[in-house]
């Protein structure tokens, strides 16, 4: 109501000054309904445009609001009430009585010099070479899935050696790289609290997540080969026991007629199963 007052008493007063003039001879008086439909026009645009401007005015300060909101630190000391204590890494630890130990050690601790460490602490795996012609015929692909199993052992046991070894190398960049995460996370520093300095730290904290995950599936993996490792000898040793289960049935006729040759003659065929 004010504002239309206040159009009304200009629009009044600029009648008023024309008539005004007239009447002192310093000009007639002219009135143009068009051009004060105009200005009438003009003028009620410019009132929508102000409050329009008000409208956007009041958003961009609650915005503003909201934004100082957002940007307030808790109300608390974060250090003293969020943070925990981080559990480090221990290095594996042996006695080395004979100087067998000490390399394994090293390498399980660094995942360096993993093979010598492993040959010097366990023991060795010779091979039949021209005695493998003297096992009995029945008894050859037995005796090399034995010894294909001890290498496949071997094999897996070098694998988790390295891979435990590289681990605990890393650990105290990880520990480090953590450590700087957490002190950042619960810093007073307003330039540590900004908008994307958080989604940074975010960022960061899903990172180290990542690569967490990545270690304990490979830790899985390993795990899950010793086991089938395992599986492996456990199978065929029942596969052997089945098969000699086979040849008893088929030769028991043949293995009870001879119990009553000659003894000698008996020791000397004799064959183990």
């Amino acid at each position: 109501m004010n504002k239309q007052k206040i159009g009304s008493s200009l629009l009044l007063l600029f009648t008023a000054a024309s008539a005004a003039f007239a009447v002192l001879g310093v000009g007639d008086v002219v009135y143009d309904p068009a051009a004060v439909a105009n200005l009438v026009k003009q003028f009620h645009q410019m009132e929508q445009e102000y409050a329009q401007l008000v409208a956007t005015y009041q958003t961009v300060r609650s915005q503003y609001s909201q934004m100082i909101f957002m940007a307030k630190m808790v109300p608390t000391e974060l250090r003293a009430r969020y943070r925990t204590s981080a559990t480090s890494w221990r290095n594996s630890a042996a006695t080395d009585t004979y100087g067998t130990t000490a390399s394994w050690t090293a390498a399980i601790n660094s995942g360096l010099g993993v093979e010598d460490g492993y040959q010097q602490a366990t023991q060795r795996l010779d091979t039949y070479g021209a005695a493998l012609s003297n096992v009995p015929t029945e008894q050859v692909d037995r005796v090399k899935a034995n010894y294909a199993t001890i290498e496949l052992t071997d094999g897996a046991n070098l694998s988790t050696i390295d891979l435990l070894g590289r681990l605990r190398a890393n650990a105290p960049q990880a520990a480090s790289a953590i450590q700087n995460l957490e002190r950042d996370t619960l810093s007073a520093d307003p330039s540590l609290n900004s908008e994307i300095a958080v989604l940074n730290k975010i960022n960061a904290a899903n990172l180290v997540a990542v690569r967490n995950g990545q270690d304990t599936n490979q830790l899985l993996v390993a795990l899950a080969e010793q086991q089938l490792i395992d599986a492996k000898r456990k199978r065929d040793a029942e596969a052997s026991a089945i098969h000699e289960h086979i040849r008893f049935v088929a030769e028991e006729r043949e293995l009870l007629r001879t119990q009553t040759g000659d003894p000698s003659a008996r020791m000397l065929g004799y064959r183990m199963p």
